[in-house]
């Protein structure tokens, strides 16, 4: 058969092999689908966070946020591994998979009530710089701590199901209806802190409650081994909560210590510049997503080299989007969000370095996980919790939001350190190069290439 150039490939042809990858359902196109969704949820939230900051300026964005943070920190928080439990569990005893749901779910509901407990009974401590009013509507929000944690095990029985269809259909569909909600309360002139805060925490709870009732007709099963199974859940669950627990303090530590210290405006201005600056993260999530089960397949050679050929290509693209943001944000920022906002911007600048650190590190990290020693990685999570915590609270009081940026930057670089010298001497190999080279570039070529080219051929061929 003649060999086809990429550039005289015809336009139906192109879209004909576009279509039969995206019906397809084997991993790499379900990788490749969730990356696009992940795309577009982006895209969506940043919309969505601009038209609030917009219309409720710094302290209204921070009562809204420390309004909504809470129940979702809350119930990730007490989630104790049971939906990571559930994927390996299902997956290893398929025929108990029912009763194992249904287990879950019972564990799942007792959880999320304690996480609802713990939050009535904490906030009023905690937010002590807010209104009475907002106090009371977090206390309220926290009657959605056991939907929120019955979420999660419902995305984990779509995983192991291998229903990604379904799974990306929720991700996407929960921002979109926050979004319309957002435009719907624009149009009325119903924009205020309480109302927004509504919109971010109500449409997900009627798409959780009807995947739950779906499922449960789904399992329609005898609970034989009831006990047996709910030991597999928890003791297993009891395994990977440490890892689960630590990297949801990672993601929402520094807003629930700033709600703690600061004003409602700091953390207003703060969550703004959070948002912005992980746009430049989507590299390394949609790197990460790939990179897992393809180097647990290789030796460990192999696995070191293609994560750092994957670190270094990541890294340089997230370094070429943080600095074209970073020229940018003096426009951006006032022009999307607001004047009031300029004040994020030393901040902003502090957090891109940080996510491109951080990213770059969780790279780096599936090494260990390839090669069956996910210990170090909860170890590296530990270790930057241990330390951006009291930095958090000895540099804010004194700086303000730029001692939380020193303090999150100063973490993700001794991190970084950590998970380079575990590689040199807990894997005993010697460090690849770290900054990009012309055979990167190529390969990035020569793969771009040969999946365009082999496409249209195992059509024809």
């Amino acid at each position: 058969m003649q060999q086809l150039n990429a550039k005289s490939l015809p336009a139906r042809t192109i879209w004909s092999s576009f279509i039969l990858f995206a019906k397809s359902k084997d991993n790499s196109s379900a990788a490749v689908k969730t990356m696009f969704v992940s795309v577009m949820i982006l895209l969506i939230n940043m919309l969505t966070g601009v038209l609030t900051a917009r219309y409720l300026g710094p302290t209204g964005r921070g009562e809204q946020t420390a309004m909504i943070n809470w129940s979702q920190f809350l119930a990730f928080s007490m989630s104790f591994g049971i939906p990571s439990a559930l994927i390996y569990n299902a997956k290893k005893n398929p025929e108990d998979a029912g009763v194992l749901y249904r287990m879950a779910l019972l564990l799942g509901t007792i959880f999320g009530v304690i996480a609802m407990i713990i939050g009535i009974v904490v906030l009023p401590y905690w937010l002590k710089s807010f209104s009475p009013e907002v106090v009371t509507f977090a206390q309220w929000s926290m009657i959605l701590c056991p939907i929120i944690v019955i979420s999660q095990i419902n995305n984990a029985a779509f995983q192991f199901r291998g229903e990604y269809k379904r799974f990306n259909w929720i991700r996407y569909l929960v921002p979109l209806l926050t979004l319309t909600m957002i435009g719907i309360l624009i149009a009325l002139d119903q924009m205020n802190p309480f109302t927004t805060a509504v919109a971010y925490l109500l449409p997900g709870a009627p798409l959780f409650i009807g995947m739950t009732i779906s499922l449960l007709r789904t399992y329609k099963v005898k609970m034989r081994g009831a006990y047996q199974n709910l030991k597999r859940l928890f003791t297993y669950g009891l395994g990977s909560y440490g890892n689960d627990l630590l990297g949801n303090f990672s993601t929402y530590i520094d807003q629930i210590v700033i709600a703690g210290l600061l004003r409602p405006a700091d953390l207003g201005l703060y969550v703004v510049a959070v948002s912005l600056s992980r746009m430049v993260n989507f590299f390394s999530s949609s790197i990460t997503i790939v990179l897992f089960p393809k180097a647990s397949e290789l030796s460990k050679e192999q696995a070191v080299e293609l994560t750092f050929k994957a670190f270094r290509i990541s890294t340089t693209f997230t370094m070429l989007g943080g600095v074209f943001l970073m020229l940018l944000a003096p426009l951006v920022i006032p022009l999307m969000y607001g004047k009031d906002f300029n004040a994020a911007l030393t901040v902003f600048r502090l957090l891109l370095l940080e996510v491109t650190i951080s990213g770059g590190t969780i790279i780096l990290a599936q090494a260990f996980m390839a090669l069956g020693k996910p210990k170090v990685v909860s170890m590296l999570q530990g270790f930057g919790l241990l330390l951006v915590i009291p930095m958090l609270f000895l540099l804010i009081p004194k700086f303000g939001l730029l001692g939380a940026g020193i303090a999150m930057l100063s973490s993700a670089i001794l991190r970084f350190f950590f998970i380079v010298l575990n590689i040199k001497y807990t894997l005993k190999v010697k460090l690849p190069r770290l900054l990009i080279t012309r055979e990167d570039i190529q390969w990035m070529k020569t793969t771009m290439n040969s999946y365009i080219r082999k496409k249209p051929m195992d059509m024809n061929g």
